[in-house]
């Protein structure tokens, strides 16, 4: 029997992994700014052992754990031609995610019932809908792929604490590796070791042995973050003597950067009044820019908030006149493992796309809360099954009102490869070529040409991206040319250097590559730059040396600028 169950299990866990496939390919939503400024470029480096020899190409991301980024730039590298394939595998993690909400539900819903086989429906829908994770599907962010091993963790000890109760250590030992070790692939994920932690401690009266299972939890976490991060942090030490560089400087003080613990400030609540109405606004700001997506209003927030106020309200009143409060200690659990993450992310980022399994639980507790409303007349449950309509309805619409995370630029199909998944025209760059990178995102097309002809070398000279360090989105300054080491290093490398130089121009702030005045940027004196036509990033530019122009662009090039010296 158990033998049969599992057989069952292995055929529906293939379905969903070969739904989120499809979908992904469906969809095609890519490409992510993030993508093209140091995804692909962060795990080139690694693989071709050029960390930190190419100098800031991908600015303070080029210093980010590069293992999640592998899996799709081996997949770019072998299957570039077939776009559809590549799209197919990133949207695996799509499907292993909705296979693992699909067990949860298990564990929560009654489906030998028919209201309970109508509560999976409906949270499953609720669940794959929120803009964090429909938005993301076969992105190269790996949100979806960190939520999976996120949820998977969640679900191994809700299913050990309030189903199996064995007090088995391994379970405990195995969540805690992998939020550890996601923690190590992504630093992000201290959201959900933190979380994870507290609810434990709350609950430890549910949990055999709890204080020697929350100990091994604790303890593996800390074995499994070590075994994917402590590799790069010994790497980060002896480069920049901090192993968590760019954060957490105001600790380890590297000359590297500014003293202070910088992290994206941009989208938290400012002050104590938006942190009590957050879900409020995060519901009623009908636009919502995050990175280079706009998103419409989601109520998931303010509706979750309304149920939690309702029911806290309802349970306060019924303890204050002594009546008898029956929770179902599963539901608190959810209840207050959702609560924490929720706090936690508003305080430390309030960044939609990290909010995942948040939006997942969400959908349990909305579910949930939804059907729990019993009514009595023929009216009442017309007018109450149409007001549960209508909140479907909202809720699922979302992300087809929102923007997606980047959209491709179409160019003619004879000067760009449109049927590659990175499709950039074809140049001839001579060899030993210096590439000295204008703005962000440049990286991608860098390191897609030095894939091939190694010995050409990159420097970032300048960016106009808004400064992290301050905090400020219109901030214009260099942020590298404000620490003396990063400016020595860069100033070295052009110096010494031997061969050509070229400069490959991003639009930075603008909309528009005519916008870009070329003749104010000295690094342009004696060059052509031409449009680059690629399906990544549009309005990029690469300008050449004049005497080389001809070798290096084809005839039917769109030039922008020519240097009158």
């Amino acid at each position: 029997m158990v033998s049969k169950s599992f057989s069952n299990q292995k055929y529906i866990c293939l379905l969903f992994l070969l739904a989120g496939g499809f979908v992904s390919s469906l969809l095609q939503y890519e490409l992510l700014w993030d993508f093209a400024h140091y995804h692909y470029y962060n795990a080139w480096a690694f693989m071709n052992n050029r960390f930190n020899q190419d100098i800031l190409v991908a600015g303070l991301h080029g210093f980010f754990n590069p293992l999640p980024d592998v899996p799709l730039y081996l997949l770019i590298k072998y299957f570039n031609n077939y776009p559809i394939f590549i799209s197919f595998m990133q949207g695996l993690w799509f499907g292993a995610l909705m296979y693992m909400v699909f067990r949860l539900e298990l564990l929560f819903f009654d489906i030998s019932t028919r209201q309970g086989k109508i509560k999976v429906l409906v949270c499953f829908a609720i669940a794959m809908t929120g803009n964090a994770l429909f938005l993301q599907i076969g992105t190269a962010s790996n949100e979806i792929m960190l939520a999976f091993f996120y949820l998977l963790a969640f679900y191994l000890l809700v299913n050990e604490i309030f189903v199996k109760q064995t007090g088995a250590k391994f379970l405990f030992i195995f969540s805690g590796f992998l939020l550890g070790a996601t923690m190590g692939l992504k630093l992000t994920g201290v959201l959900y070791c933190i979380t994870s932690g507290i609810t434990l401690i709350i609950f430890y009266k549910k949990i055999k042995n709890p204080w020697s299972n929350i100990a091994w939890f604790t303890i593996f976490g800390v074995i499994g973050f070590l075994t994917f991060s402590g590799f790069w942090m010994w790497k980060l030490w002896e480069e920049f003597q901090n192993p968590f560089f760019p954060f957490a400087n105001g600790i380890f003080k590297s000359e590297w950067l500014s003293f202070s613990n910088f992290s994206d400030q941009n989208f938290k609540p400012q002050n104590w009044k938006e942190f009590l109405f957050w879900p409020f606004i995060l519901s009623l700001t009908l636009h919502r820019e995050e990175g280079k997506g706009m998103f419409v209003a989601d109520f998931r927030f303010l509706i979750v908030y309304l149920v939690f106020l309702y029911f806290f309200v309802k349970y306060f009143y019924q303890y204050c006149r002594n009546k008898k409060v029956n929770f179902s200690a599963k539901w608190l659990f959810l209840s207050a493992y959702l609560l924490i993450l929720y706090l936690l992310w508003v305080s430390i980022f309030s960044i939609s796309r990290y909010f995942i399994v948040g939006e997942i639980l969400i959908a349990f507790v909305l579910t949930q809360a939804l059907f729990s409303k019993q009514v009595s007349s023929f009216w009442k449950e017309s007018f109450y099954y149409a007001f549960l309509i209508f909140v479907a309805f909202v809720l699922l619409s979302t992300p087809y009102f929102s923007d997606s995370w980047g959209k491709r630029p179409i160019w003619d199909k004879n000067i760009v490869a449109s049927n590659s998944y990175v499709g950039i025209e074809k140049v001839h760059l001579p060899d030993n070529a210096l590439i000295q990178t204008y703005n962000y995102p440049t990286a991608i097309f860098f390191s897609f040409w030095a894939e091939n002809q190694p010995t050409i070398k990159g420097v970032n000279i300048h960016q106009e991206s808004f400064s992290l360090l301050q905090n400020n989105k219109k901030a214009t300054r260099d942020l590298f040319g404000m620490f003396p080491l990063w400016q020595e290093k860069k100033e070295n490398i052009i110096k010494e250097h031997q061969g050509p130089k070229l400069l490959l121009i991003a639009n930075g702030s603008t909309e528009n590559i005519w916008a870009i005045d070329f003749s104010k940027i000295k690094e342009t004196k004696g060059m052509k730059c031409f449009l680059l036509r690629n399906n990544l990033i549009p309005y990029i530019s690469l300008c050449v040396p004049k005497k080389i122009a001809d070798q290096v662009f084809q005839k039917n090039a769109l030039m922008v600028y020519e240097s009158k010296n």
